[in-house]
């Protein structure tokens, strides 16, 4: 069975506590709790390149119910178990939370093609528009002209999550092209 704390970002005990809610965190007993905040913190100390702090079990406990008086957890019994299970206000947290750790993964090799992102987005979202302008630009890519920006490796799944996350979808258009004289853009993003 696969490891449900096998999660690269969270670094709080709040973020690995919404992180295991969106999965749908079931504790079978305060014995299942405990268990949990031994597993955690075995988790925590092995990908920690630095000696982790252990989370003590009164630190989930207030982290439990810090999450559920401000609505991102809810906390149900069911059949002699203890669900924890993201709130919609708790997804919202996340998805900023993944929205501000999002990466371009870079693969070994350039394929020679550019992302070419064009958006057209109306004034009445101009907030969106600099939203969106300044996670581009923390992505990596190139304001190639006003609403164009340019990025050399695949990054469809990114921008849909980012259109998605900002409700803009109707006004982006990604293309991937071909460009024949490239040598300043492939200097830019330091390709050969």
């Amino acid at each position: 069975m696969e490891n449900p704390l096998n999660f690269d970002k969270p670094k709080t005990i709040l973020q690995w506590l919404i992180f295991l809610a969106a999965i749908g965190l079931t504790l079978s007993s305060p014995v299942g709790t405990r268990r949990f905040t031994r597993e955690l913190n075995k988790y925590l100390k092995e990908k920690s390149k630095e000696k982790s702090e252990s989370f003590k079990f009164k630190q989930i406990s207030a982290a439990l119910y810090y999450l559920k008086k401000r609505k991102l957890i809810d906390i149900k019994q069911k059949d002699n178990k203890t669900l924890i299970l993201l709130t919609e206000k708790g997804k919202k947290r996340k998805l900023q939370y993944d929205l501000n750790h999002l990466e371009i993964t870079k693969p070994k090799s350039w394929d020679k093609k550019w992302r070419l992102l064009m958006f057209d987005i109306p004034e009445n979202k101009k907030t969106v528009r600099e939203e969106l302008r300044n996670k581009l630009k923390d992505l990596g890519f190139y304001q190639f002209q006003k609403s164009v920006w340019i990025y050399p490796y695949p990054c469809e799944n990114e921008i849909d999550f980012i259109s998605e996350y900002f409700s803009i979808g109707q006004y982006l258009n990604l293309l991937t092209v071909e460009i024949i004289e490239d040598k300043p853009l492939r200097g830019i993003f330091e390709l050969s």
